[in-house]
């Protein structure tokens, strides 16, 4: 399963981002988990913590997982290859272009808010 993460400057909640990833992993079936994380930094670090800190216990799951850090524009350029597509945001502020062109692309959409 291939998931894009993408989230605004504002947004800091760890609780929130890893409920997030609970739902894409309840979807992977495949023994793959590849989280492509398109910034910004604090996003990139929680997904690059949330890797490697889970890397062990999804092993054992017979899951493998993965994180690579690119720009929203590769995920644009590549919607044919993602499942699930992450939108991180705090409450008032308007999904990304990149929400609009998942689902205009038939991507599934989740957009967790704190």
């Amino acid at each position: 399963m291939n998931v894009a993460v993408q989230g605004t400057k504002e947004f800091s909640d760890y609780n929130v981002f890893m409920r997030a990833m609970g739902v894409a992993l309840s979807e992977c079936n495949d023994g793959e988990f590849n989280v492509y994380t398109a910034g910004p930094a604090t996003i990139n670090s929680f997904t690059a913590e949330f890797c490697n800190l889970s890397e062990q216990g999804l092993k054992r799951r017979n899951i493998k997982v993965k994180f690579f850090k690119v720009p929203p524009s590769w995920i644009e350029d590549n919607f044919e290859e993602i499942n699930y597509l992450a939108f991180l945001s705090t409450p008032n502020q308007r999904p990304s272009k990149l929400v609009a062109s998942a689902e205009l692309n038939g991507v599934e959409v989740g957009i967790f808010r704190y």
